[in-house]
């Protein structure tokens, strides 16, 4: 059998519920239809993995089909530290994010500032809304606060009747 292809599913899901004529009205059964297949997305993959996993507990065969592993290349960090070490040493890094959980972010702006200079670290500052609520009483914390669209979170809400 064929697998279904995203236009198939539409046909079916159309046929069920259709799209209503007007824009708003369209755009609230998308929004619905998105929902459901977030929602559909989590259990299928959920089902996916523990179907997976019976296979290789199992260790099933099938004459129709073959598990395929797909494995990314990694630096065997141990043998090369430990045949390599200048090599090692030259190359060896961490994750901004562990930088910041070791050093923090205040220690990490510092060090950018001195490294390379304020002008351009200031294209990218930041100041975290939960530190400026912590640093000011509300009022004074609210004048600095704006309101900053979220353009990929906009829906369609039904007016209550």
């Amino acid at each position: 059998m064929e697998s279904p292809s995203p236009a198939d599913l539409e046909m079916l899901l159309f046929a069920w519920r259709p799209v209503p004529v007007g824009e708003f009205a369209a755009a609230f059964r998308y929004q619905e239809f998105l929902y459901c297949m977030k929602e559909l997305t989590k259990v299928f993959e959920a089902r996916h993995k523990e179907l997976i996993e019976i296979i290789r507990a199992e260790d099933l065969a099938s004459d129709e089909f073959v598990l395929e592993i797909p494995a990314d290349d990694v630096v065997d960090k141990d043998l090369l530290m430990d045949e390599l070490p200048d090599v090692y040493d030259s190359l060896v890094f961490i994750k901004s994010s562990d930088a910041k959980r070791f050093i923090g972010q205040k220690a990490l702006y510092d060090l950018a500032v001195d490294t390379a200079g304020r002008e351009r670290v200031a294209k990218v500052e930041q100041v975290n809304l939960l530190d400026l609520r912590k640093a000011l009483p509300a009022g004074e914390a609210a004048r600095y606060v704006k309101k900053d669209p979220h353009e990929s979170l906009a829906k369609v809400v039904r007016v209550a009747e």
